[in-house]
């Protein structure tokens, strides 16, 4: 499982956790559901400013967006 996959694990536990469909993700974000959705699995990185974004919304540090550690953003980016 490469890191993107990881990630989008991550975004789908966390969007379940803070008790949000995709839908009201989106809209609690301002990020379309086509992009969160591709994000979940694992097929396109979000930005800096929208994970920051999607962390504030789940409630959460957006290290846990990385399984609580602190992961070099330009590697997720890069969809390593």
């Amino acid at each position: 499982m490469g890191l993107l996959e990881e990630v989008g694990g991550h975004l789908v536990r966390l969007r379940t956790q803070a008790g949000l469909d995709l839908d009201a993700a989106a809209s609690a974000t301002q990020i379309p559901v086509e992009r969160l959705s591709e994000a979940e699995a694992g097929l396109i990185a979000l930005t800096d400013d929208e994970l920051a974004v999607v962390a504030r919304a789940y409630g959460v540090d957006a290290t846990e967006i990385f399984g609580g550690r602190v992961t070099p953003f330009r590697d997720y980016a890069g969809g390593a």
